[in-house]
């Protein structure tokens, strides 16, 4: 995965695998209290897998943690208000995955005003000014906003990987846009309405004329006179709702200077704490052969 002899730095969306394990798990895996730890073992496996894969030498895990203070909420009340609750079998295993993490001498994040992509956004900025190049491993596509040539965007379950020239073929417009598009877009999974009528075809089409949502909204008389059908339609669409476009932009991009808890030293991975990996173990009623696994892991 590593495409040169540049530091490279692991950024990882643990929420997506975390409920990889939970779904993919028998809920009959359980700790040694008889409470389910699935998602706890899908996790840690994911991690196993990455570092035996991959010997990162610098990684980092961002967690989502309950949004008490939620900048987006701030923003837009009904953000992300169309989701379930999570159920308390599955919200009880975040911090046993927190703590394996911490076990494992992985650094993790959280906060209770900004999201993990926030944390990863802001963790790229800082590692890339400093010259690291940055994987980042997650299922969600949002998160390709933040690559920048030489980086990776990678869905570790599924294999996939984009680099930067990648994300285009992808969105039909460069990472720097992505957050445009998603404004115009709207997105269902987080309960931002976009656009009537916009989708990811039309939404580049309009970029590729006028490249950001400002330019768009100082445009607006302009777009009919773009060459494709239905532009005349589009234009007032978008002079209908265009109210919505500068806060769903807002929402749509990942910050890059959040505020989070977490190590303040550096994220190169030194190895696990063996005493605290074994009494998670323990905790987890894991198998000896799971045990091994892990204490055969070293740094490289």
């Amino acid at each position: 995965m590593v495409i040169n002899n540049q530091k490279r730095a692991y950024l990882v969306d643990s929420s997506i695998y975390i409920f990889r394990g939970w779904h993919g798990y028998s809920d009959e895996i359980v700790d040694i209290n008889g409470s389910p730890s699935n998602a706890v073992y899908g996790f840690t496996e994911f991690l196993h897998q990455l570092i035996e894969l991959e010997q990162p030498e610098y990684i980092a895990c961002a967690f989502d943690a309950r949004q008490t203070n939620s900048y987006r909420r701030e923003i837009f009340p009904e953000y992300k208000g169309n989701r379930p609750e999570q159920p308390a079998e599955l919200k009880n295993q975040f911090k046993p995955c927190r703590d394996f993490c911490r076990a494992a001498g992985i650094a993790d994040y959280s906060s209770n005003r900004f999201e993990a992509d926030d944390i990863i956004g802001t963790l790229a900025a800082r590692l890339r000014n400093e010259g690291y190049a940055i994987t980042i491993l997650s299922a969600d596509k949002d998160l390709a906003q933040l690559i920048r040539p030489g980086d990776i965007w990678w869905d570790f379950a599924r294999d996939k990987i984009m680099h930067y020239r990648d994300v285009e073929k992808s969105f039909g417009v460069p990472p720097e846009l992505i957050a445009d598009l998603l404004a115009l877009t709207g997105d269902k999974v987080d309960n931002i309405p976009g656009i009537p009528g916009v989708g990811y075809k039309m939404g580049s089409n309009l970029l590729k004329k006028f490249p950001s949502i400002e330019d768009i909204l100082d445009n607006i008389d302009n777009i009919s006179k773009m060459k494709f059908r239905g532009s005349g339609r589009i234009q007032q669409l978008i002079e209908q709702h265009k109210d919505i476009l500068p806060r769903n932009k807002l929402l749509t991009t990942i910050i890059t200077n959040a505020d989070f808890k977490g190590p303040k030293d550096s994220l190169r991975w030194h190895g696990i704490n063996e005493p605290a990996l074994l009494d998670m173990f323990d905790l987890l009623n894991a198998a000896p052969s799971r045990r091994n696994r892990w204490l055969s892991l070293q740094p490289v």
